[in-house]
């Protein structure tokens, strides 16, 4: 059974309850599971903190167990169909992989290199075989997410050249290494995520790529819902330092303020739902330790510590290089009944 037959089951099975713990629309919810049953690649778009990571990992948790031989390929037991199986070079025992264990994650960045998806040479095989020998092919990320899901954070930060090394393994599902005469099959779905264009430090995707993927566009939480989000973090923190029970409006008021500047012309990169997590957490924490300051205040001190290292002003704003001021202006307007 292959990967996508895994996951047309456990979707059929199980339905939007797969993926129950994303707080966002059903009609998102049900365009990412149609994408999922038919056994397609999906890209996952959306602002930072819309959940994308979680998404990810939430299908992955729902994969049943299976028991990989203990080669970096992903070979059965028994199957001895990569390069170390079949030289008796396996580099551990016989494991089972649990389902939120079978997400090959790759973290999208400039920095990467074709040998970290791809492949590299072993040195100590390459001694023992000889460096074009496929025995001293140590795996890249790619070619390990073998019967796993491949999980791309942040695609569109990966360089042109690796977004064309991807073509292959999404249009072919098998990857060819350069100097080794060799084809492996991968047996994999990719799940994608993307920030919009309009962010700092990521290339546009090819149209090739792009029409490799089933596009899914998330965006921000309602406001209920990251309310709910906030309050959550408060009943599970109860007992611990942050042990401090905020009144229903902090949450809000944090959630108002953030969805104002979203939607403020002013900003370039406004506050995610991460934003408004910290923002919540150090209100809580200023008032620990110090319980005579009004809840109104301390939600001031969490939105100003939590969102002047995140939020970046337009180019064209006349306090673009002043963060601190800008922020603190609004904040001082801000009507807190707490």
């Amino acid at each position: 059974m292959t990967i996508r037959d895994e996951l047309a089951e456990v979707v059929a099975a199980r339905g939007t309850g797969l993926i129950g713990d994303w707080l966002g629309p059903l009609e998102v919810k049900q365009d990412v599971l149609a994408v999922l049953h038919a056994g397609r690649n999906l890209l996952l778009e959306g602002p930072v903190g819309s959940g994308k990571t979680m998404l990810a990992g939430a299908v992955a948790a729902g994969l049943p167990p299976i028991r990989f031989a203990g080669c970096d390929f992903g070979c059965l037991p028994g199957e001895s169909a990569c390069p170390q199986c079949r030289s008796g070079v396996v580099r551990d025992e016989e494991h089972i992989v649990f389902g939120a264990q079978r997400l090959m994650r790759v973290q999208g960045s400039p920095d990467l290199v074709a040998e970290d998806l791809a492949g590299d040479v072993d040195p100590v095989a390459a001694l023992e075989y000889g460096a074009l020998d496929v025995r001293a092919l140590r795996p890249g990320r790619l070619l390990r997410a073998h019967r796993r899901i491949c999980f791309i954070d942040e695609l569109n930060r990966l360089s042109e050249r690796l977004q064309n090394l991807l073509l292959e393994l999404l249009e072919e599902g098998a990857m060819t290494i350069g100097g080794y005469d060799v084809r492996f099959g991968v047996d994999t779905v990719v799940v994608a995520t993307m920030n919009p264009s309009e962010y700092v430090g990521v290339e546009r995707l090819s149209e090739a790529l792009a029409d490799r993927f089933e596009r899914v566009r998330l965006d921000y939480p309602s406001a209920e819902d990251e309310v709910r989000i906030l309050r959550s973090r408060a009943a599970r923190d109860a007992g611990d330092r942050l042990d401090a029970d905020p009144p229903p409006e902090a949450a809000a008021a944090i959630v108002a303020f953030a969805n104002a500047l979203r939607g403020d012309p002013d900003v370039q990169t406004p506050p995610s739902v991460r934003a408004t997590i910290a923002a919540y957490d150090l209100a809580r924490s200023r008032r620990v330790f110090d319980g005579a300051r009004p809840w109104g205040d301390a939600v001031r001190d969490g939105l100003r510590l939590a969102f002047r290292g995140r939020v970046v002003l337009a180019a064209g704003t006349a306090e673009a290089e002043r963060v601190d001021r800008w922020l603190d202006g609004r904040l001082r307007r801000l009507e807190l009944a707490l």
